[in-house]
């Protein structure tokens, strides 16, 4: 079990790495990790190197602890080739899914407006003829 505490006294936060260079490795990381100016930065700027000394010491004189620790071995090559190209595909799979539903609404409404001035035309003929 991890800490739920930073020795700064913060909340301990459990994530997980996107970048190219470690696809789906989890990390924990104190709140206080990235300080105001990095905050706006890609999800962690220091993520994939190694943390020395002096950036700790930097980010606790500007608010930050510098909290980092893997809790998943590295991977392994293939793995860091791999992955990236299946969430890529995952991505673009889940995009045509959104695409799809939101064209098959549109045919709903399409097909009721069908059924809706066929109804009336059915009316309007039936009218004519009595």
């Amino acid at each position: 079990m991890h800490r739920s505490l930073c020795r700064c006294g913060t909340r301990i936060e459990m994530k997980t790495s996107w970048t190219q260079a470690n696809p789906g490795r989890r990390f924990l990381t104190c709140q206080r990790r990235l300080v105001a100016p990095f905050a706006h930065a890609s999800l962690f700027i220091f993520l994939d190197i190694f943390i020395d000394t002096e950036t700790v010491i930097f980010l606790q004189q500007n608010g930050g602890c510098g909290f980092f620790s893997w809790c998943d071995p590295p991977m392994c090559p293939r793995s860091v080739e791999i992955i990236p190209g299946l969430l890529r595909s995952k991505n673009a799979y889940e995009e045509q899914v959104l695409i799809l539903q939101k064209n098959k609404k549109m045919l709903h409404v399409r097909i009721w407006c069908i059924g809706f001035v066929c109804g009336l035309v059915v009316m309007w003929i039936m009218k004519a003829t009595s």
